[in-house]
């Protein structure tokens, strides 16, 4: 048996005691959104296709009920009418990477008390929410906190974004994300995968936890020697077949992290819907990603990142040199264009968490332009590819009748310059105005740390 329910209902608690009474019996039922109409001076429907003029939404019950020409106050009698006739409006940011509940600088403190990782890491879902991220796909979380932050989003508890968590790493018996709990991190079981009994198993104890994905390693990290492009992939080809065919089976898709040529095109044959970092792929891993309808989510800015502490990040028992690492950094940051020129299809993650800034995902948009991926692309990927690559693209990211009202705003023309993106005017999240004009400026220097 494994300790994450207990833990789950644990940070259940202590979230509805940091948000409400607990002498309510049940917890609250969100009120239906007001029905709004937002007036669109320049509507990005779909990112990657051109911007139109103005337009206006009619949201109600959480949708978008019309898209119509024009500024049309008189869409809904009585609705809240949200002028942003100066700006530009598009879907909600999606980051299909990142790790809601890890600190990588995180203190002891932190790190030993459920009650303080619950809270820390709800207001960091509430500020993400803020910056435009109105949807999170977190692939790993060994002690089960994102689970009960999701869920208490979902109650209407707590503000954050839609949330589809991943739950344990699954990975062979000292793997990249299965080790087991170091001296100063909560205790947990890790979700060993060793043949093909095992990987079943704990691919279906992360099920009835309540993943909504699986996600395995297959390499090491790009840190650590079993990241190298030669490296062998640290699951045997029948240990990651039964893993994702068990997923399959109870309908889950699987995010595979796979740095090494080997193990992407092993994950790949597998069946993994998304590869996670994917650094080394080759004109084999090319074939296989438009074969199998696979996404790349390349997670730049991690790598930047670890590119502007090197010292910080090399060597190690199992580590690489400085120089080592940084032929690493380069070739990760290099990624998003080298996927976006050979026709991969891409997604976008930042292996981003409290640690970091909430801009994460911005300023990944913003490595993809750098490594030559046009503005519009780099910005489809935050949206529309990875809603696809989630297999909801027809709800999210794009703004059309039906799709849910996940609904940002900023200033000026984000596929023409993406640090736009950098400072929202205006955020709703399944048609509820979360902010207009008083969303914060979260920006802070690239790379630098959450204060």
């Amino acid at each position: 048996m494994t300790r994450l329910p207990h833990r789950m209902v644990a940070a259940c608690l202590l979230l509805v005691a940091a948000t409400t009474s607990l002498a309510q019996p049940t917890p609250p039922v969100p009120e239906p959104a007001a029905p709004t109409v937002i007036l669109a001076g320049h509507l990005i429907v779909e990112p990657g296709e051109p911007t139109r003029g103005p337009h206006t939404l009619q949201v109600r019950d959480g949708r978008i009920e019309k898209v119509v020409p024009g500024l049309r106050r008189d869409l809904i009698p009585g609705a809240r009418i949200v002028d942003l006739s100066d700006a530009y409006v598009l879907p909600g940011l999606i980051d299909a990477h990142m790790h809601l509940a890890i600190d990588m600088q995180a203190d002891t403190t932190t790190s030993t008390s459920e009650a303080r990782l619950a809270l820390s890491t709800a207001a960091y879902a509430r500020r993400l929410l803020r910056a435009g991220v109105t949807t999170v796909r977190d692939v790993g979380d060994n002690g089960g906190t994102v689970y009960a932050v999701r869920d208490a989003i979902n109650q209407g508890l707590i503000e954050g974004p839609r949330i589809l968590a991943a739950g344990r790493v699954v990975s062979r018996t000292g793997g990249h994300g299965a080790k087991r709990a170091s001296a100063i991190e909560l205790p947990f079981v890790p979700a060993s995968c060793d043949g093909t009994e095992s990987c079943r198993r704990v691919v279906r104890e992360n099920i009835e936890a309540g993943a909504d994905w699986i996600k395995i390693t297959v390499s090491g990290s790009g840190r650590e020697a079993g990241g190298r492009p030669e490296a062998l992939p640290n699951l045997f080809d029948e240990e990651a077949e039964s893993a994702i065919a068990a997923a399959r089976q109870a309908a889950r898709s699987v995010a595979a992290h796979a740095h090494s040529t080997a193990a992407i095109n092993l994950a790949l044959r597998a069946g993994a819907r998304t590869i996670e970092h994917g650094t080394y792929f080759d004109d084999a891993s090319v074939a296989l990603f438009k074969r199998k309808q696979a996404y790349l989510v390349p997670t730049a800015f991690v790598a930047d990142y670890v590119g502007s502490r090197l010292d910080m990040f090399a060597g190690g028992r199992d580590g690489r040199s400085q120089d080592d690492l940084r032929q690493w950094v380069e070739a990760a940051k290099a990624g998003p264009g080298r996927a976006w020129r050979a026709g991969v299809p891409l997604a976008l993650g930042t292996d981003g968490g409290p640690s970091f800034d909430v801009t994460a995902t911005a300023r990944e948009v913003a490595l993809y332009v750098a490594s030559g991926v046009p503005a519009p692309a780099a910005l489809r990927a935050a949206t529309a590819g990875n809603a696809d690559a989630l297999a909801m693209g027809d709800a999210l990211g794009r703004l059309r009748d039906g799709a849910w009202a996940d609904i940002i705003a900023v200033s000026g023309d984000p596929q023409a310059d993406v640090a736009h993106l950098l400072r929202m005017r205006m955020v709703m999240k399944d048609g509820r105005l979360v902010c207009l004009d008083d969303c914060g400026d979260a920006a802070s220097p690239a790379g630098e740390p959450a204060k």
